[in-house]
Formats: structure tokens, sequence, C-alpha cells
């Protein structure tokens, strides 16, 4: 998979568009306005159902070829369940949290249904290296901060929710349900190692 600025600004695009649009068709006009309406109802793309796997820590460092566990976890936390799906390379998603993590997974769409995630790791095989700007131009577009991953610049969002990173061979999306200090976030990516 080609990983360029151009993919990963078009990732992050659909990552707003699904965040805002329901906050945009619920908005509400102010007196003197007329009513904001919905948008018209266009039909949805069908994306077929995407399968996975479900995989030990184990399976997903041989699948990826690369130890990917973080050696920090804030106390009480560890690794729950990891999935691999696949397209032009492997993708893994692995769950941490303090509690147990229920809910039936079948398909990628299903990991919405997943119960108490606090952590979720995104691991992608990348054949090429981003530009070595491109969080620099991240938070110039989206504000956030660029940060260092043991010598790796990485992207830290605003809202302190996501981080973003590559190092060779391999992009790293971390994103974090439950509120943790940027401290312990930049903690627990700085010890995969």
């Amino acid at each position: 998979m080609v990983f360029n600025k151009r993919w990963l600004f078009a990732m992050m695009a659909w990552i707003l568009v699904l965040v805002l649009l329901p906050a945009c068709v619920t908005e509400k006009s102010t007196p003197g306005e007329p009513p904001v309406s919905p948008p018209t109802s266009v039909p949805r793309p069908v994306i077929p159902p995407i399968p996975v796997e479900e995989v030990t820590m184990e399976e997903a460092e041989q699948i990826i070829g690369a130890p990917i566990a973080p050696k920090y976890l804030p106390p009480g936390w560890e690794f729950h369940r990891g999935f691999v799906y696949y397209g032009p390379a492997p993708h893994l998603n692995l769950y941490f949290s303090d509690e147990e993590i229920a809910g039936e997974v079948k398909t990628a769409q299903d990991f919405a249904s997943l119960t108490n995630k606090k952590i979720i790791l995104n691991v992608d095989r990348v054949e090429e290296m981003p530009s070595t700007d491109i969080y620099e131009g991240m938070s110039e577009q989206y504000g956030g901060s660029v940060v260092d991953i043991n010598e790796t610049k990485g992207w830290l969002s605003s809202s302190g929710h996501s981080l973003y990173w590559t190092v060779p061979g391999l992009h790293f999306f971390m994103f974090v349900v439950e509120y943790l200090t940027e401290e312990e976030m930049l903690r627990i990516a700085r010890s995969i190692k």
C-alpha cells in the first residue's frame, strides 16, 4: 500500500466528515433564519462486509512481522482483543482496557459494537514512508502538535484522543476512548519497540 500525504489527508477528512455529519444534521436554526433542513436523501453506497479474524497479540506480531505490543500500559490495563483483516496489506485493530471487552465481531463493520474499549491501536504495513514534513502539515491544517516517538515524528490531535506515527514499514494510529494525559499516550507509544 502506498502511503503518502494525500492518502493521510483523505483519511483524516473522512474521519472529520463522519464525526461532524451527525452534528450538522441536527443543527437548529436561530430566530429570524429559515429552518435548516437535513440533506436530501441520497442512497449511501453499500460497502460489502470486510471479514476479520480474531488474533492473539503473538499472532498479530507474527502477521505484521515486528514487535507491536506496548511494554507500558496504565496500571490494570492489558491487551484484551485483536483483529486482522486483509487488503493490499494486513491491517490490525488491537484493543486494550482495564475491563473485559465484549461484543461479537465477524466483520470490520462490527468494531463499533465492542464495549469497554479504551485504547484502540491500529497497525498497518506500509511500503513507503511518508514525507518527513507530513506531521507538520497535519498540525498546521488540523491543529494538534508534532511529537517525538523514539526519534520518529508523530502527530497528536488537539483533542488528545488520536496519535499517529510511522516507523519503517509500519503505520500506527492510536485512538484513546477514555481520556489519558498526553504524557501517558506518548509513554504507551514510545514503549512499542
